[in-house]
């Protein structure tokens, strides 16, 4: 008898255990691991210091700028994204100068890139025609051939803001 009651209860516990974890909301997409990674940023601040020092125009910026309350926007990790995409897909495939730690910071953004695909279902193209986007690749363009080497200088800007958005 004490048996059938002990089962009883623990049966009872566990149905309320289960009940209640159904009760908990889902977590939010969890932030890609590079973005986590010392490692990863402090190779990320080398290269990016590295095209800076070979950047002559430093008033122009590509990436615009995003207030604090856009960064905590839903859309904003994956509009982030858009950009690193780009990024991956015309940016980082250019010849030049680059520094070493270059491939190493190409992988760990490949990486953030399929991590927000998976865990975030990011779909990179959904952003390509938001303003913000549009603005990036319009200064792209207007930087002309100094463009390569000034957003590889700005992909520390980048990373900051798919940390801060991407939680």
């Amino acid at each position: 008898m004490k048996a059938l009651l002990s089962f009883a209860l623990v049966l009872m516990c566990s149905v309320a255990w289960g009940d209640a974890a159904s009760i908990i909301p889902p977590k939010h997409h969890r932030r890609p691991k590079p973005l986590d990674n010392s490692v990863t940023w402090n190779n990320l601040m080398v290269v990016a210091k590295h095209a800076q020092a070979k950047d002559k125009d430093h008033e122009t910026r590509l990436i615009p700028v995003i207030s604090e309350e856009k960064l905590k926007d839903n859309d904003t990790c994956c509009m982030n994204a858009n950009i690193l995409d780009y990024y991956l897909r015309n940016v980082l495939t250019t010849e030049g100068e680059h520094h070493k730690r270059l491939p190493a910071v190409k992988q760990d953004l490949h990486r953030v890139k399929r991590d927000l695909e998976n865990h975030a279902s990011c779909d990179p193209q959904k952003y390509d025609e938001n303003e913000y986007n549009q603005k990036f690749r319009k200064n792209y363009r207007a930087a002309g051939t100094d463009a390569p080497n000034k957003a590889i200088g700005e992909m520390d800007i980048l990373f900051h803001y798919l940390f801060e958005s991407c939680n």
